[in-house]
């Protein structure tokens, strides 16, 4: 049902990374994640956008994953580049409570490689989410 799709959202919080993240409704097939970095100087506020493909979907996990791209407004307004890099993310979503699916605990793996190719990071993020809909089953 159109309506019921278009009502859902995902915000997640990853706190050991300072992260904050927004996407579309992860239940489904295809959905994008766009995080934001916290706690941050405002000339260094990156950010990620990553659509996401389901693997295995069942009633208590979900498996993904997903490339994306890193980057940084703000460096525009100091003509400076404003693609950082490429990660390549690989997650799941469990759902802990039995009376509430929407609440999700979130684990990932997260290859970031810079835009030269010649460094990156092997990341890790830990996370809770909560997705938000028009009829919470």
């Amino acid at each position: 049902m159109v309506g019921k799709s278009w009502g859902q959202v995902s915000v997640g919080y990853y706190p050991f990374q300072s992260i904050f993240s927004v996407g579309s409704n992860p239940e489904k097939p295809l959905w994008v994640d766009f995080r934001f970095e916290t706690n941050t100087f405002f000339s260094n506020l990156n950010s990620e956008i990553s659509p996401m493909v389901n693997v295995l979907n069942n009633e208590w996990v979900r498996y993904y994953i997903g490339l994306g791209l890193n980057f940084n407004l703000v460096s525009a307004t100091y003509q400076e580049e404003v693609l950082n890099g490429y990660s390549l993310t690989i997650g799941s979503r469990v759902s802990p409570l039995i009376r509430n699916k929407c609440f999700n605990v979130i684990f990932e793996i997260s290859p970031f490689v810079n835009k030269s190719f010649n460094g990156g990071l092997l990341r890790t993020n830990l996370g809770l989410a909560y997705i938000l809909k028009k009829n919470p089953q």
